[in-house]
């Protein structure tokens, strides 16, 4: 049997909640995917930044060979194949989600500069028209790994590892962003998490916050750019998976997860990879870099028709 915790995330009426998924088990679904190979990424990428505007694939820093925080950005569309450079990041950041308003892109917090770098608390927003950085409010505190998510014109960020990067924050804020293109804007406290955590996935669905991983069907993490909404279901591409009993590794399932429904294992990777780059555009699944054996970051590509 599955369940949620719905806990109201805003004073005003609203839609907006944080939800948090702790089901108890998956179905497999009879379906396999034929994979095709494309040419590798120009540099490959573990733990990017990720969002899909205009049938691309975007891309935001992340770790590049031997685990190094990158400022890079660039998009890939699948039309002509091709990547495309767009403005470095302010910093070399890992550890961030990204968030999609329209046409621009949010982000705040992570990693600055490097393995084990220093937890930020840096908001910015990216217009992808303007090729621009704007800087944002910085959050309250310094935190990594935490959720983001719009919900209406509220920028909600919550979890996260705090300054020491092995504590987790229960902290729950809240940017309005209206008041913020008006200039008195500044992040407000929420409803914390009841379980403090960090490298969940985090998406908006149905209007409500979803906080996933874990707990899951089994143990997971680092999947936060291979997590979206697509056709009325939540989709996560692999990541890290730790079984009943087992240890940490890299992990292969394409899960997803419909209204009222159970987790459902669709498919498998090629590979089993830790935090790649994922969507779906036109019908096709794209995979793009993350890790394997460990934090090795690879740059194959990869295209399979959704199951």
């Amino acid at each position: 049997m599955s369940r949620s915790i719905l806990l109201q995330t805003t004073k005003s009426l609203a839609l907006s909640c944080l939800l948090l998924s702790t089901n108890s088990q998956f179905t497999l679904a009879q379906n396999s995917m034929d994979w095709q190979a494309l040419p590798n990424m120009p540099v490959g990428k573990w733990e990017p930044g990720v969002v899909i505007l205009d049938d691309k694939l975007y891309l935001f820093g992340g770790y590049t060979e031997g685990v190094v925080s990158s400022k890079r950005s660039e998009y890939f569309d699948p039309e002509d194949g091709s990547w495309t450079l767009i403005q470095e990041l302010p910093s070399a950041i890992t550890h961030m989600n990204m968030v999609l308003d329209g046409r621009t892109v949010w982000f705040a917090g992570g990693f600055k500069d490097g393995y084990r770098g220093h937890t930020i608390a840096e908001v910015w927003n990216y217009d992808i028209d303007l090729d621009r950085y704007t800087a944002a409010p910085l959050l309250p505190g310094p935190r990594a790994g935490g959720g983001l998510a719009l919900v209406g014109r509220e920028l909600h960020y919550f979890g996260g590892l705090m300054v020491d990067r092995d504590t987790d924050s229960a902290d729950h804020w809240v940017l309005n962003l209206d008041d913020w293109a008006k200039g008195s804007a500044r992040w407000e406290p929420s409803i914390p998490m009841p379980t403090p955590r960090n490298q969940f996935s985090t998406i908006v669905f149905q209007g409500n916050i979803y906080a996933i991983g874990p707990p899951l069907p089994k143990g997971h993490s680092h999947a936060e750019g291979a997590t979206f909404v697509h056709a009325n279901k939540i989709w996560m591409i692999g990541g890290h998976t730790t079984p009943a009993g087992g240890t940490k590794s890299q992990d292969p399932d394409i899960l997803t997860l419909a209204p009222e429904g159970q987790w459902q294992k669709v498919g498998e990777l090629p590979n089993p990879l830790s935090s790649p780059a994922a969507g779906i555009i036109d019908g096709m699944l794209y995979v793009a870099g993350g890790a394997f054996e460990g934090s090795t970051v690879q740059a194959k590509m990869w295209i399979g028709e959704v199951p």
